[in-house]
């Protein structure tokens, strides 16, 4: 039998951020791919978030490099979140070991859907924003139930 403590479940919960966050990562790349012409538009696997910046920053007239380079910083920043969230997941033992990853991780990840929810704002995208506004209370009540949960 496996075991089931604390740590096992804070542990758990790191690895869901992980993986989700690398899975974003993944299909935002594929995306990428897609606009740049590297794939086809018969491919199934792109999230459609090239495409939905595009048509948030049409309002401003935003030209399509500075889209694209906003979606690279989009990317690198998924990129490091998935990294710090699985460095994490692998080296938290408790309040006592991996504090620093712990952190680092929800700092990266807090910021980025905290970026959105400015991007949302100043871009009156106010469709994605509540979207936006789930996944940073979601990864916020994490950190919160790691903190608050006895080792």
């Amino acid at each position: 039998m496996t075991d089931c403590s604390a740590i096992t479940l804070k542990r758990t919960l790191l690895g869901f951020w992980a993986l989700w966050l690398t899975i974003v990562f993944a299909t935002n790349l594929c995306d990428a791919a897609k606009a740049v012409g590297l794939l086809g538009e018969s491919w199934a696997l792109a999230s459609g978030n090239y495409r939905a910046i595009v048509e948030t920053t049409s309002r401003y007239g935003t030209p399509d490099r500075l889209n694209g380079l906003l979606f690279l910083g989009v990317l690198g920043w998924e990129a490091v979140a998935a990294t710090l969230f699985w460095i994490a997941c692998l080296r938290f033992r408790g309040k006592a070991t991996g504090r620093q990853t712990l952190y680092r991780a929800f700092l990266c990840g807090l910021t980025l859907w905290g970026a959105f929810l400015i991007a949302d704002e100043v871009c009156i995208a106010y469709a994605v924003t509540g979207a936006h506004l789930r996944l940073f209370i979601a990864q916020l009540m994490t950190l919160v139930a790691i903190e608050v949960l006895p080792d």
